[in-house]
This record gives C-alpha cells, sequence and structure tokens, in this order.
C-alpha cells in the first residue's frame, strides 16, 4: 500500500548531536536536511520513505551501498544515528529511497510515523565502493539488515555476475524482502540458524579469479569473515569491504 497524502502537522527530527555530533563532524561528515516524499508500507514490519536528498546527487556519486547517517530524536532530545542505505537513486528528480525493517526502537518508531512533509537532519560519512576495482565477480554476504544495500547493488550493476548470501533471522525475512533476479546473479536466503559464514567461505572457494567480497551482517559474524578472508585466504584488503551493518546489544 503506497501513500503520497501530505502530513497534517510535519515534524522535524534535528536532534541535539553532542560528542557524536561533534566526532561525525570532526571526520568530515555534511550534514543535509531530508524531506519525506511518499511512502509505502510493503508488510506489517517493512515501510520504504521516498525523500528530497537536498542536493546529494548533484554533489557526489551515491554508488551502490552508499549509505546516510540519520539523527532520531531521544525522548530527552539528544541525538541517536542510524545507518540506511539510499535506495534507487534518480538524478532526474534528485530524489532516493530509504528502507525500514520495523523493530523495537527510536529509528523504527520515526519511521512507522513517518509521512509526507516530515523532515530529518542526515549527514555523509561513507565508506568504500564495492565496485571501486571493477571485480569480475562480486560476492554479497548480509542479513536483513544489509538487505537495502545489497538488493539495491543487484539492481544497479548490470550484468556483473554476483553471488549474494543472506542470512535469514525470521522465517518470513524471504517473503517481506524478496531479492531481484537477473542474469548472472545468483542470490538467495539461507535458513535462520544457517552458518552464513561457512557458506561464504564455500562459495568464495568456488568464485573466479579478480572476486571482490562485501561482507555486511552483524558486528561479529563481520569480523570473522573479513579476517578468514584476509589472513587465511590471502585476499588484498582492496577487495574485502567489510561493515558491521549492526551489533548485539
Amino acid at each position: 500500500m503506497s501513500t503520497d497524502s501530505a502530513s497534517a502537522s510535519p515534524r522535524l527530527s534535528a536532534p541535539r548531536r553532542g560528542v557524536n555530533g561533534l566526532l561525525v563532524r570532526a571526520w568530515g561528515g555534511k550534514d543535509l536536511r531530508l524531506l519525506v516524499l511518499a511512502r509505502e508500507d510493503v508488510a506489517e514490519r517493512f515501510v520504504r520513505l521516498q525523500v528530497d536528498l537536498d542536493g546529494l546527487l548533484e554533489r557526489d556519486e551515491v554508488y551502490p551501498t552508499y549509505w546516510l547517517r540519520l539523527w532520531f530524536a531521544t525522548p530527552t532530545g539528544t541525538g541517536h544515528q542510524r545507518a540506511y542505505t539510499v535506495v534507487d537513486p534518480d538524478t532526474a528528480t534528485g530524489t532516493g529511497w530509504l528502507e525500514f525493517y520495523l523493530h523495537p526502537g527510536i529509528a523504527s518508531d520515526w519511521a512507522r510515523a513517518a509521512a509526507p512533509g516530515d523532515e530529518i537532519d542526515a549527514t555523509v560519512l561513507n565508506g568504500r565502493d564495492p565496485l571501486a576495482h571493477s571485480p569480475a565477480h562480486l560476492l554479497m554476504v548480509g542479513d536483513g539488515a544489509s538487505w537495502p544495500a545489497i538488493a539495491d547493488t543487484l539492481r544497479r550493476t548490470g550484468e556483473l555476475p554476483v553471488t549474494a548470501l543472506l542470512q535469514a533471522h525470521d522465517p518470513e525475512d524471504p517473503q517481506i524482502m524478496p531479492l531481484p533476479e537477473r542474469a548472472g546473479a545468483d542470490a538467495r536466503w539461507l535458513e535462520p540458524g544457517a552458518d552464513v559464514v561457512a557458506g561464504a567461505l564455500e562459495a568464495f572457494s568456488s568464485a573466479p579469479e579478480g572476486t571482490s567480497v562485501m561482507v555486511a551482517l552483524e558486528g561479529a559474524p563481520t569480523r570473522r569473515l573479513a579476517g578468514a578472508l584476509r589472513r587465511e585466504l590471502g585476499l588484498p584488503k582492496e577487495r574485502v569491504h567489510a561493515l558491521a551493518y549492526w551489533k548485539r546489544s
């Protein structure tokens, strides 16, 4: 179900950022203010928001997996940041989509109530483009948190051979977050409880020379898989793009 009706009382999420804000600015973060244009309620626990990207697409190359830090307000008014992938960027309109897998938390609470007209502060402080070294093949390993980045990469990489393994944490994940199908791509969900690190290492063992790997899991398996690729298998660091997409509390 989609809606693009204007919000009766537009909200602005522009909290005090405190020490985190100072650190992000010191690291070179650049600020934006995003305007919500439309929302799509894809499933009970999944919502997409179309946003005006405040001129970002005119200034920067928004490659697949490009993400923004969004600033959400806690009950005390201080800033709480979370990173979200810019999906389906449209240079003609200056817009893109943000996708939220809803669960308890401040960011999901904001997304549940988000409506056209709402605004939220964001900061650009990005990682590396996994396609920068023109890989012969791309292996992506993630889960529901990194699904937006992986699905968007599948849609935007043309005929680049891709293998994508995603670990389901809920049996409904594959239905809520289907993987795009295209020629040259082997993309699949692993059942809850499956050892995604072992599966990724097995997939890499049969991958062609020149393969790059994008690791986008929870913190511990991200470190474990990235370490095995670099130290045990000798994959050059420029071919391993590892970023923990979430962390267990």
